[in-house]
C-alpha cells in the first residue's frame, strides 16, 4: 500500500476510536506511527516545516476536522510534502487536545499512559525531552510532539518496561532549581573471581575491592551533600553480597544522609532460581528499594572468551521527577554490529555500567554520538578497566558523560580518580 493510501486509512481508523483522554491518546499514537512509518525520504521532509506554522495551523484546526482530509495526489515531492504537513498538523492538534483533557496529576502507573492502536502499543508521556525544544530544522523524532514524548512498548523484539516510582528527593531538587548531576564510582584494587563453564564460557562468581562497601557509602554521602540525583558503578563490580549490604545499609539508615533518587549498582552475574545466569544491573532508590532491574541483552564473545549468560528480553525505562532514564550494560550500548534499541528509545539519558579496555570505550563514544544526534539523548558510561595483562600506567577506568556534539578524545575520559561528580 502506498503511504498516501495509508494516510487516509489510518485517519479513518483513528476517527473511529472515540473521545476522552484514552481515545485521544490512542488516536495520537496512530497518527504518530503513521508519520514515523513513512518512507524515510518522505519523513525527512519534516525538517523543512516551520515550527510557528505547525503550531498556528494546529491551533486553528477544529477538533471535528482532525480526522478528515480530502484525498489528494501524492506523486511529486511537493505533493508528498503537503500531505505530510497536513498529517503533522493533525498530530499536533491531537497533542494539544490531550493536554486539555489531562488533569495535570502525575502518572504513577504505566497503564495510565499506555496507548493502543491496531494491536500495537506505546507509552505517551506528558513530558517532552528535557534537552530539546521543538524548532525548525529538527527531524520528526525530535519534534513531532512538542510537549510530550512517545516510547513504543516493543523495540527490536524487546519489551519496554516503564517504571514510575514516587521520587520525593528528585521533586525537591527540581523545585529548588538544582541541575542534574550524577556521581561515577570506580574501584581501586578490583579483583574478579572468574569461573569457567561450558568449555570456553565464563562467569564472574565474585568481585571484591578493599573497603568497597565503606567506599560506596562514603560516596553516597558525598553525592548527597552535593545534591546529586544518582551514582553509577561499573559492570560486574557489585557482587550479590555487596548489593545486599548496600540495600540493608540504605534501608536501615535513619540519618537522612542519602538524598539520591537512584543508585545504579553496577552489575553482577546472578543465578536465577532455575539455574540460569544473567548479567543483572539493579537500580535502587535512596531507601534501598529496587526500582528497576536490567538484564544484559548481548553477551560478550571475543576470541576464545565467552560470557556464559542468558540474554535479557526487556528494556527498563525509569521515569523520575528530573528526567527519564534508560539502562544498558556495556555491550548493549557499544555493540556496533547490531541495531541498538536506544536509537528508538526517547529518553533523556542512557546510563551504562561497563567493563573493558580502550576499544570498548571507543565504541561507547560512537554510540553516544548517534543517540545525541537522533534524539538529543545524553549518556553516562562508567567503565572499569579490565585486561588480562595489566600495564603499569593503566587508569582505573573511563567515564563518558556525553552532553554535547563535541566528540571527546579517549585520553580525556581515562581516569585514575575513583570518584567524580558530573553535571550532565
Amino acid at each position: 500500500m502506498a503511504w498516501s493510501d495509508e494516510v487516509f486509512r489510518t485517519l479513518s481508523a483513528a476517527g473511529q476510536i472515540g473521545e476522552g483522554i484514552a481515545g485521544t491518546r490512542n488516536a495520537l499514537y496512530g497518527v504518530w506511527r503513521l508519520i514515523d512509518g513513512a518512507p524515510s525520504a518522505v519523513r525527512d521532509l519534516y525538517r523543512a516545516f516551520e515550527e510557528d506554522r505547525l503550531e498556528r495551523e494546529a491551533e486553528a484546526l477544529p477538533p471535528e476536522d482532525i480526522f478528515t482530509l480530502a484525498p489528494v495526489s501524492a506523486k511529486t515531492r511537493r505533493e508528498k510534502e503537503n500531505l505530510l504537513f497536513s498529517v503533522a498538523v493533525r498530530l499536533r492538534a491531537l497533542e494539544k487536545q490531550l493536554f486539555l483533557l489531562s488533569s495535570g496529576a502525575p502518572a504513577r502507573r504505566s497503564a495510565s499512559v499506555t496507548a493502543v492502536f491496531e494491536n500495537e502499543q506505546a507509552y505517551v508521556l506528558m513530558w517532552g525531552g528535557i534537552h530539546r525544544t521543538a524548532k525548525t530544522g529538527d527531524s520528526f523524532r525530535r519534534r513531532g510532539l512538542s510537549r510530550a514524548r512517545l516510547i513504543p512498548k516493543t523495540i527490536n523484539g524487546l519489551d519496554v518496561k516503564l517504571e514510575m516510582p514516587d521520587d520525593p528527593r528528585g521533586r525537591e531538587r527540581k523545585a529548588g532549581g538544582i541541575g542534574l548531576s550524577m556521581g561515577a564510582g570506580l574501584f581501586e584494587g578490583m579483583r574478579f573471581d572468574f569461573r569457567k563453564v561450558d568449555g570456553d564460557g565464563f562467569i564472574v562468581v565474585d568481585a571484591t575491592a578493599t573497603g568497597q562497601v565503606e567506599t560506596i557509602f562514603a560516596q553516597i554521602s558525598d553525592a548527597s551533600r552535593r545534591h546529586c540525583a544518582a551514582i553509577v558503578y561499573p559492570e560486574l563490580t557489585i557482587s550479590s553480597a555487596t548489593l545486599q549490604r548496600i540495600e540493608t545499609g540504605l534501608s536501615e539508615s535513619s540519618s537522612g544522609d542519602c538524598t539520591l533518587s537512584m543508585i545504579v549498582a553496577g552489575s553482577r552475574h546472578a543465578v536465577e532460581g532455575d539455574g540460569r545466569v544473567f548479567n543483572v544491573c539493579t537500580v535502587l532508590n535512596g531507601y534501598g528499594g529496587v526500582i528497576a532491574e536490567h538484564r544484559k541483552l548481548f553477551s560478550f564473545n571475543e576470541g576464545t572468551s565467552r560470557e556464559a549468560i542468558e540474554l535479557g528480553s526487556e528494556l527498563q525505562v525509569l521515569v523520575l521527577e528530573e528526567a527519564v532514564f534508560a539502562f544498558g550494560i556495556c555491550l548493549d550500548f557499544c555493540n556496533l554490529c547490531e541495531d541498538p534499541p536506544y536509537l528508538d528509545l526517547d529518553t533523556d539519558y542512557v546510563v551504562v555500567p561497563s567493563c573493558g579496555e580502550e576499544s570498548t570505550m571507543q565504541s561507547h563514544i560512537q554510540r553516544s554520538t548517534e543517540i545525541l544526534t537522533k534524539l538529543k539523548c545524553r549518556s553516562l558510561v562508567v567503565q572499569q578497566l579490565h585486561r588480562e595483562k595489566p600495564r603499569a600506567d593503566d587508569p582505573l577506568g573511563f567515564v563518558l558523560a556525553r552532553t554535547d556534539k563535541a566528540v571527546p578524545e579517549l585520553s580525556a575520559l581515562a581516569t585514575k580518580d575513583p570518584w567524580r561528580v558530573y553535571d550532565i
